[in-house]
């Protein structure tokens, strides 16, 4: 397969956007978490225990933050 230059130039682009915008914090408590991934509480606590995901404290509430969570589990994938 072949790849033009318009091709990789729109790529490029692409990337270059997403890294110059990077999207704002969304976050949840595990339970919503859980929700968002499709796994069990006790998974999102295993991910925090391990260190897979970090944890913020907000007062008495820990929260997650989900674009973090999604880069870091996808580092993890590759």
């Amino acid at each position: 397969m072949t790849v033009t230059n318009e091709q990789l130039m729109a790529e490029l682009k692409s990337i270059q956007t997403q890294l110059c915008n990077p999207q704002p914090h969304v976050w949840k408590r595990a339970g919503k978490v859980a929700q968002h991934f499709d796994v069990s509480e006790s998974t999102v606590k295993n991910w925090k225990e391990k260190g897979i995901i970090k944890p913020h404290k907000q007062g008495n509430s820990v929260i997650y933050d989900i674009n973090a969570i999604e880069r870091d589990l996808f580092q993890v994938e590759n």
